[in-house]
């Protein structure tokens, strides 16, 4: 009678963990291409003042130029600085040696992708082209699961993004660049949504604005309620390539918005409330000074990232230093634990998630 009540005593443990498993809800955001340096201290003083990447050095300054790093960031990005940071973990500040890095040698979207979704790097995928990746990814793990079975869905801005996770074979209902809504449910929102981006110019050819990944994301979570959710964003890299910093701390300032408020419309919503983690990093960094444009193998800084967290059962730890490096290849791991599933990178080499309790 004792082991049974020992067994009982260290099973109820495991079981509670399962229930609480079984009500999480996840809602992974990506940013391609964002600086560190803009994360944590704002807009950069070597740049704003660049006549030929700023389209008004004024107007710039009155809307992002502040006396102190910290002011910066925080007009910069407020959602993160004046909630995120508050309650959960903001990790990646390389000034205070917090050390965050994608742990393959390209640095560039498609290959930190992959690494992000496979937990594993694949030194043989090394370009950005749209093909799919061969190896098992964690959504497609979780929408393996009973409990996240048809409820795995995607939108992102780039082309390749689906291709990273491959979709199809994952059986997880993706939307990039300019294909149409997801939804299981037809609104008129959804269809006014469609028809808009039909009849835009394709500014970028693989890749349309953030703009709509918003409204979109935001639309499908009234209308399909997905458990696990990738909102994948990408201004922030077209336009520092396009050498405009000036649209690109335009992009990093309302994509810190579009993130409010699709936290703000699930923490309003029951299906989603207080049943939440929220998950927010990058593929890739860049360089610095004039190089700041680019990244790559050949780019000095461009392997940085950066990763935030916060939610259920998410400790509020706030801006960390002195850790790591973690690596991008771990947020697989990361999400594996946050939705109780088990996964396996094909590599064998099951990876520890990023700290977050």
């Amino acid at each position: 009678m004792r082991r049974i009540i020992l067994s009982l005593f260290l099973f109820l443990p495991l079981l509670a963990a399962a229930k609480g498993a079984k009500d999480t809800r996840l809602i992974v955001f990506t940013i391609d291409g964002l600086r560190w340096q803009e994360v944590f201290t704002g807009a950069d003083p070597a740049l704003v003042g660049e006549p030929k990447m700023v389209r008004d050095t004024a107007e710039l300054r009155q809307a992002f130029w502040r006396t102190t790093p910290e002011e910066r960031r925080a007009v910069l990005m407020p959602f993160v600085w004046n909630s995120i940071v508050r309650n959960g973990v903001v990790i990646g500040n390389r000034n205070k040696n917090s050390m965050m890095q994608v742990a393959n040698k390209t640095n560039i979207s498609y290959p930190g992708y992959s690494e992000m979704m496979t937990g594993m790097v694949d030194e043989a995928i090394r370009s950005n082209n749209p093909v799919n990746n061969p190896h098992r990814n964690v959504l497609e793990a979780a929408n393996e699961d009973v409990r996240y079975r048809g409820k795995v869905m995607m939108y992102g801005s780039w082309k390749s993004t689906r291709f990273a996770i491959h979709n199809e074979q994952a059986g997880i209902p993706a939307s990039v660049s300019y294909e149409p809504n997801i939804s299981s449910k037809q609104t008129s929102h959804l269809r006014l949504l469609d028809r808009m981006q039909a009849g835009m110019p394709h500014f970028w050819k693989s890749e349309h604005f953030d703009a709509f990944t918003f409204a979109y994301t935001l639309e499908l979570l009234k209308t399909d309620h997905p458990k696990v959710m990738w909102v994948s964003f990408g201004d922030c890299d077209e336009w520092a390539h396009s050498n405009k910093y000036n649209l690109y701390l335009d992009a990093a300032h309302y994509t810190d918005a579009f993130i409010r408020d699709i936290y703000e419309a699930c923490e309003a919503d029951p299906f989603y409330r207080g049943k939440t983690v929220y998950l927010i990093t990058c593929d890739h960094g860049r360089g610095s000074g004039e190089a700041w444009t680019g990244h790559g193998s050949s780019t000095k800084g461009s392997e940085a990232t950066w990763f935030m967290i916060w939610g259920k059962g998410v400790n509020a730890l706030g801006e960390t230093a002195e850790n790591g490096p973690f690596y991008t290849q771990q947020v697989a791991a990361t999400i594996a634990q946050i939705l109780g599933i088990d996964f396996m990178p094909d590599n064998g080499v099951r990876q520890q998630p990023i700290p977050y309790q």
